[in-house]
Order: structure tokens, then sequence, then C-alpha cells
């Protein structure tokens, strides 16, 4: 099969390229359609702050008969060599229709990431680490939670073919209310020592003060994360960009910050899992879905953590559990019953013993896949 590879350009054709997700994964009964509108914005050069210093091409494969075969997308950010310890760009928004398109469309994304300086390719993110980030290569049959992705599971076996190979796994961790509760009365008493003999002070963020406990969250981040494989780091108009969808989400009783003196040293935010609503309304707010969401959203009970961390000099004293305390206690108080903590490296020893302590059990597998450019 003969392809051509179009460059994405305008507005509108970046409107057909995220539409194209829909063709490729639509089939699957798990799979949840983000709102276009978002991933519009994030693949916005002017409106994204991180195009200041990151570089992107997307590319669409069509037949001789002008239909749509694949897509990707390939970033280059500099960045990316801090934590990484070598120039790398990554492949992403990929969909295909068999091995020899994924391969090609691979080759395409390489040869470009290649011109921009990068040594090895990684992905697939949808654009970057702090985005959704894998493929999924077990647990296709559950619904996955807010800002996890979610492929066709022929997927693993077309990257492995075009010649990446394993570079890390992400695992994503689910409980349930029974077994978060077993280890509350024991975990609090913990919690307790940690924060009376640290003297942290813990509070719930807010609606009224969100961007201003955002910028002590972006100090966090910047610490917490940063020995990480594969962190890419933000300036505080990157992460304020890209938080500001969390707002409409936000509910006190499962997003923390933990303090010493006046200087933020920790934080835990988990949102309401607004997939559930998003498939019922196939992730689009037009014509109806706008009326419908804000119903179904109030009627959601489970979560998914998307941060928590802990600045690197308050490291190994216990405030991770004691955050995560308050944040399971509260949103049990607050009605939710099951939750996912995702994605944790399957190397980080720290944050893996953590989801255990509160009966958290791998569901889902997500892998990232290297190759070289030589």
């Amino acid at each position: 099969m003969s392809l051509r590879f179009e460059v994405v350009e305008t507005r509108r054709e970046r409107r057909a390229f995220v539409e194209l997700a829909r063709r490729f994964r639509g089939s699957w009964p798990s799979y949840v359609p983000q709102l276009t509108g978002e991933t519009l914005r994030l693949l916005d050069p002017v409106k994204n702050p991180v195009f200041r210093t990151a570089r992107q091409r997307l590319w669409v494969a069509k037949d001789a008969g002008g239909r749509p075969r694949g897509r990707v997308a390939a970033t280059f950010d500099p960045r990316h060599e801090l934590s990484l310890g070598e120039p790398a760009g990554w492949f992403g928004f990929f969909d295909a229709d068999g091995p020899a398109t994924a391969a090609a469309l691979l080759g395409v994304a390489g040869a470009w990431l290649r011109e921009q300086g990068a040594r090895t390719m990684l992905g697939p993110a949808d654009p970057d680490t702090n985005h959704e980030c894998g493929c999924l290569v077990e647990g296709h049959e559950h619904i996955p939670y807010l800002m996890m992705a979610h492929n066709p599971p022929e997927y693993g076996g077309w990257i492995e073919a075009a010649g990446l190979a394993k570079a890390k796994d992400l695992l994503a961790f689910e409980t349930v209310a029974e077994r978060m509760r077993e280890p509350q009365e024991q975990l609090t008493r913990i919690a307790d020592r940690v924060i009376a003999r640290g003297d942290f002070r813990l509070e719930p963020i807010t609606h009224k003060d969100f961007h201003g406990q955002m910028r002590a969250a972006h100090a966090v981040y910047q610490s917490a994360w940063q020995d990480n494989w594969g962190f890419l780091p933000m300036d505080l108009e990157e992460f304020l960009f890209e938080v500001d969808g969390m707002k409409r989400l936000l509910d006190p009783s499962i997003a923390w910050l933990a303090w010493k003196g006046d200087q933020p040293a920790g934080v835990a935010i988990a949102l309401p899992d607004a997939n559930l609503a998003l498939k019922a309304v196939n992730g689009r707010l037009l014509p109806f879905g706008i009326f419908r969401l804000p119903f179904l959203l109030k009627r959601i009970t489970r979560i998914r953590t998307v941060l928590l961390g802990v600045v690197s000099e308050y490291r190994h004293r216990g405030l991770d559990l004691a955050l995560v305390q308050r944040l399971v206690s509260h949103g049990l108080a607050a009605g939710y019953d099951r939750s996912e903590m995702s994605w944790i490296l399957e190397d980080n020893q720290v944050m893996l013993k953590l989801a255990r302590h509160y009966g958290g059990q791998v569901t889902r597998r997500y892998r990232i896949y290297r190759a070289s450019l030589g």
C-alpha cells in the first residue's frame, strides 16, 4: 500500500487530526473520547507556552484514495536531556490501521526528530510525560481513569515490530473503599505523628485561592519530580496552563498542600474521574452533552490521584503517607469508593510501597518504548 504523509499545519487540520482518534479507537467499548477542545488547546502553538521551548510536528498518513490510515506527532524539547541524560524526542498521538502503517509513521517521526538533534525516540506520549503517557499493554477491558491513555491492544506489538523496545513501564494501582478503610486507624496515628514531629501543616486546596496554591504546588513539583526518569521541568506559566483545567473538577476534600512554616513541603491532588461522565456523552459537549455533564459529574464516586510529591529535603519522613492519609480519609467521607494512583514508574519503590499500603492492585500497565536514532 502506498502512503503519503501530510503535515498538519492549520487549526482546521489540527481538529481533523484530533478527531481521528475516534476513527481508530472508537470501536473499543472501554475507550473514552477526550474533549476535542482541550486537546486542541494543548496542541496550539500560540496558546501553549511549552512551545517557546519545544518543537512539534504532526502528520496524517493517507492512502492513494485520500483515506486516513494513521496519524502521529513528534515532539522535541531539549529540556528532556536533563532527566534522560541524552537528547531525546517523543512520538505520540499515534494511531494506525496495521503494522506496515505503524512502522511507516514511526519512521517519519524518527527521521524528523533526528533532524532536530534527538539521538533517541521515546513514546508514546501525548505529547510528553506531563500528559497522557505510555502504550496500554495490560488492562484494556477497563474504562481508563481521567487523563490516562487507552489504545487498541495491537499497538504494542506493532510498535515492537517496528524495532522499538521497552524503556519503562508505568503502573496504575486501583483500590476500593473496603481496602482503603482497613489500614485507616493505624495510618492515621502514623500521619498525626509525622505532622507533629515535622511541624507540618496540611491544608485543603480551594477554589478561592486556587492559583495561589498552584504556585506553591509548582514549587513542590520542581523539587519532588526532578530526579524521576523522564521528568520534564515546567516554568510557572507552563504549570498554570496545565493545571487550569483542574479547577473545574477540584474537590477540596481530595486536594491537599503540606507546609513547613511558610514554605510548601508537599502536595497530593486527586480529581473526580470525569471519564465516566465523558463516556456517557461520548466525549461531546454539543449539542446536548453540555447540559448532561454537570449532573453526571455529581454522580462520580471514583477518583484518580494525579499529583503526589514531597520536596527533596522532606523526603523519607513520612510526609507522603500523611498526605495520602488525609486525602483517603476525607475522600471516603465525601462518598468516593474507588481510587486509582497513576501513573507510577515500575522502579519507584517508595511510591509502589505507598500504593500497596492502601490495598492498591495493578490494573493497568503502560509501556514507554525506545529506539536509537543513531
